[in-house]
Formats: structure tokens, C-alpha cells, sequence
């Protein structure tokens, strides 16, 4: 799970400051992942930024850990650094056009658990000064609502593949679709060939988009192993989404006669389609004990 601040919002002042990397470090500071983990998941995943996984040969600490420890004094500290001092009778900072720092967090409005989360991220953001609302919706108009730049923050699910090799396309870290939540106007420009949408204007964000081609154009394993590295890299330094929680356990019903089954495994639509990259092919029924079981 994570959170997707919009970097394409359409308000000027809220899109000027979510494209400033320390407001988007300070928020993922001030958030107390420790806390979510234990109250809503038992202490049973991990604490993270949105990025790769354990399992993936591309991982490293950095990653996973890069401005995602709970730390107020520096959060606080980062949003003084903005000129983010002012506060109104709340104790909520102040935006420099005399605003509150209202952040409304959009949801697809499909499962509780996000709204769990968000409401004990909402405690902790009191403490740096943000106040947090939480806004659930139909699954296309919150999709809509990103794209034209109407909402400033989403949750959704982080990366869909955690465990690529370098021989997997980066293209979930550069702007290349419309869906993508953090970009999405970038990511339009991508997918028509510039016939719609913005071209990316952060430095960082140029870079992704130039490292993603050169992947597709490179044949050296060395070379897109390297681009891999730097892409992760610049996701965990830049914090274009707030990761919150992965690795949370997935339970699965599999009947008692059923053979082969690995009794725990990556569980996810990509890679493998679930059961895919267990070989579903090699899975058999017993049924030589099934009348006793009966």
C-alpha cells in the first residue's frame, strides 16, 4: 500500500508544492509505519518505502528504508525549511497562500483497510502540522478525478512487480501511463507519443524517462542491471510515492488431497498470475487417502 501525492494537480499552489522533494520526505517521515504494522497487520508484514522486494536480486536496504523511518523532528524540520511555519488556531501549518494544510486522501472506497490506515496516518500528520481527510470513491471517478488533476493525494497498491531481475522492464518507475497515480498527465504524454498530456518537468522525473529508453535500447545485461540500480535509487532519494506496508501475508485455501502446492510463495498478478510461477501444471490430486479423510 502507499500513498501517491499528484504531482499533476491541477490547483497551482498544492502542485508547486507536492513537486518539492521535501515536503513529499517530510510527509513520509512524519508517518509511523511501526505502528500501522502492528495495529492492522500483527506485526506480520514489513515497514517500507514502494519499492522492490526482499526476494528480488535488485534489492537493497537503501531502497526500502530511505525517509521511511518514523522521525517528526525531521519532518518538522523539513517543512519549516519550506517556509511552512505559520499555523492557524489547530496547530495546522499554514500554505503560503494563507491555506491550511488540508490534504485530502482519495480512495477507490473498496476495502476498510485503507481507511484503517489512514486514520492512524491522520494521528501522526497532526503531529507535523498537516491535517489529513480521507475521501472514498467510485473505482472510475476516483480514477477520472486523478487524471484531471482534481485530486492532490491517492492511496492504492505499490509496485505491481516487487521482484523483477534487470532483465525486466523498469517502465513502472518512469512516467509511461495515464494510471499511474503520482504522474498521470506525464504518463499520457508517454502512452500517445506526445499527442496528449504534459511532458515531465522535475529534473528526476527527465531522468526515469531517458533511463527507461535506454533500457529497452540497451543489450547489456551490465548496463540495464545499472540502469535498474539508478531508477530505485532515485524513487527512494525523490520519494514520488509514500510507501507504507508490503509484504503482507496473503492466506490461501488449498484443498487437502492437493499435491505440490509450495506452502509459501510471492502471491500476485505479476509476475505469474498468482499461482503462475508455481507451476499449477505439476499440481495433482491424491485421492488414494480420500475415503478415510471422508
Amino acid at each position: 500500500m502507499a500513498l501517491f501525492p499528484n504531482l499533476n494537480a491541477a490547483d497551482p499552489a498544492w502542485r508547486d508544492l507536492l513537486r518539492k522533494a521535501d515536503f513529499r520526505r517530510a510527509l513520509s517521515l512524519g508517518i509511523d509505519r511501526h505502528e500501522i504494522n502492528q495495529v492492522i497487520y500483527f506485526g506480520l508484514a514489513r515497514e517500507s518505502n514502494n519499492t522492490i522486494l526482499p526476494e528480488s536480486k535488485l534489492y537493497k536496504e537503501s531502497y526500502s528504508k530511505k525517509y521511511a523511518t518514523f522521525d517528526l523532528k525531521k519532518a518538522n524540520k523539513l517543512l519549516d525549511g519550506l517556509g511552512l511555519t505559520k499555523r492557524n488556531s489547530n496547530n495546522i501549518r499554514l500554505m503560503k497562500d494563507g491555506r491550511p494544510l488540508d490534504i485530502i486522501v482519495e480512495t477507490a472506497g473498496e476495502e476498510t483497510e485503507q481507511t484503517d490506515v489512514l486514520e492512524l496516518i491522520q494521528d501522526s500528520w497532526r503531529k507535523i502540522g498537516v491535517k489529513l481527510y480521507t475521501k472514498p470513491l467510485q473505482r472510475e471517478v476516483f480514477r477520472r478525478r486523478v487524471i484531471a488533476g482534481s485530486s492532490i493525494m491517492s492511496v492504492w497498491f505499490g509496485l505491481e512487480n516487487g521482484v523483477p531481475t534487470s532483465s525486466s522492464s523498469p517502465e513502472e518507475l518512469a512516467p509511461t501511463r495515464q494510471l499511474q497515480l503520482q504522474w498521470p498527465k506525464w504518463g499520457q504524454h508517454f502512452n500517445t507519443s506526445g499527442k496528449a498530456g504534459e511532458l515531465p518537468q522535475i529534473k528526476e522525473v527527465k531522468e526515469l524517462s531517458a533511463l527507461n529508453k535506454e533500457w529497452r535500447l540497451s543489450a547489456s545485461p551490465q548496463r540495464r542491471e545499472e540502469i535498474w540500480h539508478r531508477m530505485l535509487a532515485l524513487h527512494a532519494d525523490n520519494v514520488f510515492s509514500i510507501g507504507l506496508i508490503a509484504s503482507v501475508p496473503q492466506p490461501v485455501v488449498v484443498n487437502g488431497n492437493l499435491r505440490n502446492v509450495s506452502p509459501k510463495g510471492i502471491y500476485n498478478w505479476d509476475p505469474g498470475a498468482h499461482f503462475g510461477v508455481h507451476r499449477p501444471d505439476t499440481f495433482w490430486f491424491d485421492t488414494s487417502k480420500s475415503k478415510k479423510r471422508k
